[in-house]
């Protein structure tokens, strides 16, 4: 006697996988201040570099990139911004609390 084997439907071949949003929304979410990052993408928008937060919140490398774009461009206020910015991602990588 011979078996027929049965279907399974596709959600039954691929159990949904638990993902750990809240663990990556509190990781992600602390990379770079909230308010700074706006001003930091708003400042760099009227400088004609369009920014993502985003993608600077998901892509360390695009948002250290970013930094270094604006600390090289001729307007002090988005220098410091970036500087601010990069020592908050320093003190995070480090595990030392954000600099005030």
């Amino acid at each position: 006697m011979s078996t027929v084997p049965t279907r399974q439907s596709p959600e039954a071949a691929f159990p949904p996988q638990p993902t750990p949003v809240r663990q990556r929304t509190r990781n992600t979410a602390q990379l770079w201040p909230h308010d700074l990052l706006e001003a930091f993408c708003l400042r760099m928008s009227s400088q004609g570099m369009c920014v993502s937060s985003a993608l600077m919140q998901h892509d360390r490398r695009y948002g250290l990139e970013q930094l270094s774009h604006a600390h090289n461009m001729a307007d002090d206020a988005l220098r410091v911004m970036a500087v601010q910015l990069f020592r908050h991602f320093e003190a995070r990588q480090s595990g030392i609390s954000a600099p005030h």
